[in-house]
């Protein structure tokens, strides 16, 4: 066991190294959520002046707008684009190869290789909720439990995220090139997961839909604890219900790629 801590502990660090390398993609993505919040203000304002409402759904404007800040930075922490590039690069070109013949988990190697990619945004996204605390005090963690809450069901949704990913990724046995399925996804992930319209204005229909899929773990649940939106007593069940879809993505995702690499037959090696 302490082997295997060992092994993959030293993949975070190379790629945590690498990523200070290239510390100007953290301002890229500041201004990327700064952007969007930009447009999702002027967007929500615009109706709220129009049709002279105080609330929607529950929401008063300045909830809405730190609710909507929320999701736009828990949808970039588990967007896992970049490592699926190279992964499905590496399936194409044959560079898979040497996972094949090494003691070493390609779906694990790859999730500790995208954590460390993006733990620089971790530590810079971070600022930015200490300085939404300060800045509107009361506006999100309502109570210290809300912040034990919010950082586990962050790390849920990352490895639910990714694990989703894996499953595409690995399609890329059969069809070579599924970058196109990969940017399918992200922009349906944009509406679905709630990163950019909270999942309750949405009609009920929609709602009740979503409820029994993992979507609604990916963004919306981290959010919802941290704005003390969803009580406490409906934590336990969706913390089940989140940890049993991390189960079954993943499980899918193993099932794939054992069943891809049968057919595997290295055309780019």
């Amino acid at each position: 066991m302490q082997a295997i801590i060992k092994k993959y502990s030293a993949v975070l660090k190379i790629n945590w190294i690498q990523a200070l390398e290239y510390r100007a993609n953290a301002v890229v993505g500041v201004f990327a959520i700064l952007s969007g919040l930009f447009i999702e203000y002027q967007i929500w304002s615009l109706i709220f002046e129009s049709q002279s409402l105080t609330s929607v759904n529950g929401f008063e404007f300045r909830e809405l707008m730190i609710f909507i800040f929320l999701s736009i930075i828990v949808g970039q922490l588990k967007s896992s684009w970049h490592t699926s590039g190279e992964m499905i690069e590496g399936i194409r070109t044959g560079d898979i190869n040497k996972f094949l013949i090494r003691p070493i988990s390609y779906f694990w190697y790859h999730f500790m290789m995208f954590i460390g990619v993006n733990s620089l945004y971790y530590t810079v996204y971070s600022s930015l909720l200490v300085a939404l605390i300060i800045i509107f005090p009361g506006s999100i963690f309502p109570e210290i439990i809300n912040i034990f809450g919010f950082i586990l069901a962050l790390l849920i949704s990352i490895f639910l995220s990714y694990s989703i990913y894996y499953i595409m990724i690995c399609c890329a046995f059969w069809f070579g090139e599924v970058r196109s399925i990969v940017v399918a996804y992200n922009l349906t992930m944009l509406v679905l997961s709630g990163q950019y319209i909270p999942i309750r204005l949405f009609p009920e229909s929609i709602i009740e839909f979503l409820e029994i899929t993992p979507f609604i773990y990916l963004v919306d649940f981290p959010v919802s604890i941290a704005t003390g939106r969803m009580p406490t007593d409906m934590w336990l069940i969706n913390f089940i219900f989140s940890i049993g879809w991390c189960i079954i993505m993943w499980m899918i995702g193993i099932l794939v790629y054992n069943r891809g690499i049968k057919n595997y037959e290295a055309y780019g090696s």
